[in-house]
């Protein structure tokens, strides 16, 4: 998702700045965004550090001056119940998909002002309840949901915009290298998408329409808004 959002905006003229923990897939994302005639710039990090994410902000604004527009896609899916989660998980999963994001909110925060930019943290239907197997990942996200809305109050009258996405369920690499793990068959996500309403699971280019919307001009008069991209309506199971 995070990929793709990345060339969604590289095609539309901005520079990039993006971030990770493969290197090799970095540095290739990178040069295909350069390829389009984009700024690019692929900074190595696990945002479960704090310095991790002031390094990127930093390498960004080193390379290109500003922040106009962060977008939070990171995130650890990884399941647990009560049963199962230990301490040492709780506090990876938060620092990833809670801590990180407001680290590089914050970092960012003097050049969004000034630029009067955006923030768009990509959050998950599972922040309402969540499934079984799901408690800790879906508290991180449900922590997501709410700063998001007190980041768009706190900072309304700076015109900082802030948005949440909360996202159904999506066919990426990661989550069918998730399935897979769990034992499930290589062809179990085609099978599930049958089922849907559409006929298919959400795909990444689904969400980064959302976000090119959300980061342009035509939304400019709105903030706070948190925004479920799902099939299902939420409370509609």
């Amino acid at each position: 998702m995070g990929a793709c959002i990345a060339r969604r905006l590289a095609e539309r003229g901005a520079s990039v700045t993006l971030c990770g923990r493969s290197e090799e897939k970095g540095r290739a994302l990178q040069e295909e965004l350069e390829a389009l005639g984009a700024g690019a710039l692929f900074v190595p990090a696990d945002l479960s550090d704090p310095a991790a994410c002031y390094r990127v902000v930093d390498s960004a604004l080193e390379r290109f001056g500003r922040v106009d527009l962060l977008v939070n896609s990171a995130a650890d899916t990884r399941r647990s119940t009560l049963e199962s989660f230990t301490p040492e998980f709780f506090d990876y999963q938060f620092s990833l998909n809670v801590k990180a994001p407001l680290l590089l909110a914050q970092r960012a925060l003097p050049s969004l002002k000034e630029h009067r930019g955006t923030i768009i943290n990509i959050g998950s239907v599972n922040a309402y309840i969540g499934g079984q197997e799901l408690l800790v990942y879906a508290a991180t996200k449900g922590a997501l949901m709410t700063a998001s809305r007190n980041l768009a109050n706190a900072l309304k009258s700076d015109r900082v915009r802030v948005f949440c996405l909360n996202v159904g369920w999506m066919d990426t690499e990661g989550e069918r290298e998730v399935q897979r793990g769990l034992g499930k068959p290589d062809d179990y996500l085609d099978q599930v998408a049958a089922g849907r309403p559409i006929g298919r699971l959400l795909v990444p280019d689904d969400i980064a329409s959302v976000v090119l919307f959300l980061a342009s001009e035509e939304t400019s008069a709105f903030s706070g808004a948190v925004i479920d991209l799902e099939q299902h309506p939420v409370g509609g199971f």
